[in-house]
């Protein structure tokens, strides 16, 4: 169609049907030209079966390897960046471990283990005892991976976890060490339910109980509530669960959950 033709055609519309009728007839040519639709990937969720406890381990949550995990982490000025890393990457061992990875499981020791180095000189007085401790577990930790023992390194790891958040105590966190705790036995729950031990399940969701209690009203004080409400119900359920394959879906749960409680803090 040429210019002469299209102002000859504009013209007779505003002639018969004015400028508000222009408009209404453009608006409705527009409304029928196609619309993208782009669609959504989502990443299936992928989950390690035990052979002899056909329980199921929910392996979606993998997080990153520690060094390169920029945005899950409060920053704290007060806590020690060679500890914070420490239980980052404990944390990133039990993942790898979890997952059967090995190989990011040893580069993740590795830097554990750098990491812990500089921490004799960081850390002063009383820690020195958990400070033995935490060497002490790293290295059975090493041994465990090196024979690629999936249990033992995931429950090494998480000790490490467990030592690093009691050591941060005196330094007084942003994030309430009872989350971190929260987190270390969301991670428990991981563990006892893989080896089907049910009495462990059980102190497991005792101990959780007890913590959650403790940090509850810092959540609200915060503005938590819908958090609060939703890890209620969490505690809750671990407590009247029975068996594993009850466990299985909570404590990936759980972890999810802490997660959210510590942007409560953020």
């Amino acid at each position: 169609m040429n210019n002469s033709t299209k102002i000859i055609i504009v013209g007779s519309l505003l002639g018969s049907l004015g400028i508000a009728g222009l408009a209404k007839a453009i608006s409705a040519n527009q409304s029928q030209l196609p619309v993208a639709v782009i669609p959504q990937h989502h990443s299936s969720t992928q989950m390690i079966i035990n052979k002899d406890k056909d329980v199921k381990v929910d392996e979606n949550r993998e997080k990153p390897d520690a060094a390169n995990d920029a945005d899950t982490e409060v920053n704290d000025d007060k806590v020690p960046t060679s500890l914070s890393q420490v239980g980052e990457y404990g944390e990133s061992v039990y993942d790898m471990a979890k997952a059967n990875d090995w190989t990011k499981a040893t580069a993740n020791l590795t830097s554990l283990e750098n990491t812990a180095k500089n921490l004799n000189t960081e850390i002063k007085g009383e820690n020195k005892t958990e400070l033995a401790q935490l060497n002490s577990k790293i290295a059975a930790l090493k041994g465990a991976v090196i024979a690629k023992n999936r249990i033992s390194a995931m429950r090494d790891a998480n000790q490490v976890t467990l030592i690093a958040a009691n050591i941060t105590k005196e330094f007084e966190p942003k994030v309430p060490v009872e989350v971190t705790l929260l987190d270390y036995y969301g991670r428990e729950l991981e563990i006892w339910l893989i080896t089907g031990n049910t009495s462990q399940l059980k102190t497991t969701a005792s101990q959780m109980r007890r913590t959650w209690n403790t940090v509850r009203p810092s959540i609200l004080a915060r503005g938590g509530t819908t958090q609060v409400q939703k890890f209620d119900g969490l505690v809750a359920s671990v407590e009247v669960a029975k068996s594993s394959k009850d466990y299985a879906p909570l404590a990936t749960l759980v972890l999810d959950e802490v997660d959210n409680l510590e942007k409560v803090f953020k």
